[in-house]
């Protein structure tokens, strides 16, 4: 089960990598973006130099970030998670709850398919890193509450 549940979440690593690599190459924003911003808001980047350059550096910085996160991601799961390392699990958990968390709740307000994109990989995140701990945590004693 942690072999399958590794790969769900190496499979939703690699759409940090995707998108990051998609956001690098475009160095541009995305069309939900200028729906989001509308017709004024892209008038202006496009007549400020300067505030063009800044949107720019901004959408391939985001892109560098996610792309460095999901490979990052991608070896701690195979090389860590993959053999219950317990380590592994807790920087997936945190890495990817992150990345996931963030993504969806910093990209609602412009809502549109990454919103629902992210709220999806959020929710399959969750499923598979609780059944991985299943696996990475059976055996290990819990607290003991007696003489407390």
């Amino acid at each position: 089960m942690l072999r399958l549940t590794s790969t769900i979440l190496i499979i939703v690593a690699l759409f940090a990598v995707v998108l990051g690599a998609v956001y690098v190459a475009r160095g541009a924003l995305m069309p939900y973006h200028v729906d989001f911003l509308g017709e004024s808001a892209m008038q202006a980047i496009d007549d400020n130099p300067d505030l063009a350059t800044l949107t720019t550096v901004f959408v391939r910085l985001t892109g560098t970030l996610l792309f460095s996160a999901g490979i990052l991601l991608v070896a701690i799961i195979h090389y860590g998670l993959r053999k219950a390392q317990r380590w592994a699990w807790w920087a997936t958990f945190i890495g990817m709850g992150v990345v996931n968390g963030a993504t969806a709740a910093l990209t609602e307000p412009i809502g549109g398919f990454p919103w629902v994109l992210a709220i999806v990989l959020l929710i399959v995140f969750l499923a598979a890193i609780g059944l991985a701990a299943r696996e990475v945590f059976k055996g290990v004693p819990g607290r003991s509450t007696a003489g407390a």
